[in-house]
């Protein structure tokens, strides 16, 4: 999966990641709108964070996976180019989203921008996993755990937790129009970075709760195609309403279990109340 891309979209959908990310303030951040611009013919920046109001920070910003000793260079012209264009913004800052430290080539002559805070270098790897993350909403989390997913070492044991609590966001998702979205980034990231393991080696790395909460009605893919017909056999005897009611039922006990309220899994899932009731005085016996 193109990392540029998926970073567009995650960043597009919950700006305040990215600003939180690079030590930035969230002010207002959910109303920052994100998108690629080319500045310049060759000169194409992975994001620009347009601001609300500009008396707040346009941000100009990179995505790098791989070493470039030029990244620094493109990234202050692009920021100069963006300069001359939109004279309106007073505060302009720069950012460069590197996978990991060991690619950063140094900022070097830049050195000077990085300490006076107008040039930012985030480590998506350190940063991912240190960012304080309770006041985010369920799509900020998701794009969270999947710009975790792309910077993790390919350790099985410690992806399937993230999947596992990645699934678990995504529930609490249900009924809503970004959740299709975010399983099948979700899918295209997962299965482009296991894909030298076999179909029964990934199945291996989730329950079975996840791979039916994640892979549930997407369709597109071969893969997702194969686990849902495999799944759907351990189904087969149960009419589709004992099926429906009984997926309501799991989604509910993991969403009370991981803190939800009984009145928003009420509302979310169209529970009877004395259902919810009866799941909670169970969890907690």
């Amino acid at each position: 999966m193109k990392t540029d891309a998926l970073y567009l979209n995650l960043f597009a959908t919950a700006p305040i990641l990215a600003l939180r990310l690079a030590g930035l303030r969230g002010e207002r951040a959910s109303e920052y709108i994100c998108g690629s611009e080319e500045l310049k013919k060759a000169f194409r920046v992975d994001a620009l964070f347009t601001p609300p109001s500009p008396e707040l920070p346009l941000i100009v910003a990179e995505v790098q996976f791989q070493r470039n000793p030029e990244i620094y260079d493109r990234l202050v012209a692009s920021f100069a180019i963006k300069r001359l264009q939109s004279p309106m913004y007073t505060d302009i800052r720069m950012v460069i989203y590197f996978a990991s430290r060991s690619i950063d080539t140094g900022a070097t002559v830049y050195e000077p921008l990085v300490r006076s805070g107008l040039l930012n270098v985030v480590y998506l790897d350190e940063a991912t996993a240190a960012l304080e993350r309770d006041d985010f909403t369920a799509e900020e989390l998701s794009c969270l755990l999947l710009a975790r997913l792309t910077v993790t070492p390919t350790n099985q044991t410690n992806d399937a937790e993230i999947v596992n609590e990645l699934a678990d966001t995504v529930v609490s998702m249900r009924g809503t129009a970004k959740q299709k979205e975010f399983l099948e980034l979700f899918v295209d990231l997962f299965h482009s970075k296991y894909k030298h393991l076999q179909k029964e080696e990934i199945r291996a790395m989730l329950d079975a709760r996840t791979i039916l909460d994640i892979f549930d009605d997407i369709g597109e893919s071969l893969a997702v195609q194969q686990y849902a017909k495999e799944y759907a056999k351990e189904y087969a005897k149960e009419s589709v309403a004992q099926a429906v009611q009984q997926k309501q039922l799991e989604n509910a006990r993991v969403m009370l279990f991981h803190g939800s309220q009984p009145e928003y899994v009420v509302k979310v899932l169209k529970l009877p109340p004395e259902v919810v009731e009866e799941l909670v005085r169970n969890l907690n016996s």
